[in-house]
């Protein structure tokens, strides 16, 4: 098997520390994304980790504690950057944008999420958005938190649905639709 690593598919040159964590980081997600898709999660082992991100086992464990943490990093990533996009939409009065771009994420990451979906990160990490809502809307009011969680949780189950039923109505449907179901939450 003469297979590329996912650090030898990147041309590197000589990198800062920080630039060269990153890379590290995800060549090991990419590895793990194809390990996944190939077998349970549960079967993985980190040597056959290490060995297909192409870096050392201590490069490895220099960046993450466990396997499990490298899917964590991934969905905190991911539900990070979504959290944010809701900040904006909540914060701003038009949350159409932030809704197709909910949706175009999901549609750009399918393979992601099926992986994420098979490993139950959906029904985790993905799930425990309020820790990161509670951050973001932390000097808010506390109806305006019981407000912003019961419009993620709202969101939560479309999106989820739309995908779990193959993702067949496009993405400015998807988003109308949640601009006429969801109406931006006041946090005032």
């Amino acid at each position: 098997m003469n297979e590329k690593t996912e650090l030898q598919k990147r041309d590197l040159q000589r990198l800062s520390n920080e630039k060269s964590n990153q890379i590290t980081k995800e060549c090991i997600l990419s590895a793990l994304i194809v390990l996944m898709s190939e077998k349970p999660f549960d079967k993985i082992t980190i040597t056959e980790l290490v060995k297909r991100s192409g870096v050392s086992r201590t490069a490895f464990y220099r960046n993450f504690s466990s396997k499990e943490d490298v899917l964590s990093d991934w969905s905190q990533s991911i539900l990070e950057c979504i959290t944010n996009m809701i900040v904006k939409a909540v914060l701003e009065d038009n949350p159409y944008p932030m809704y197709c771009q909910i949706f175009q994420l999901i549609w750009d990451n399918q393979k992601d999420f099926d992986v994420m979906l098979k490993a139950g990160l959906l029904q985790n990490e993905y799930l425990n958005a309020s820790t990161h809502i509670n951050r973001q809307f932390a000097d808010f009011s506390i109806m305006a938190h019981y407000a912003v969680l019961g419009w993620w949780g709202a969101l939560l189950n479309i999106t989820k649905d739309w995908y779990l039923r193959g993702m067949k109505e496009n993405i400015s449907d998807m988003a109308d639709l949640c601009c006429r179901l969801l109406k931006p939450v006041s946090i005032q």
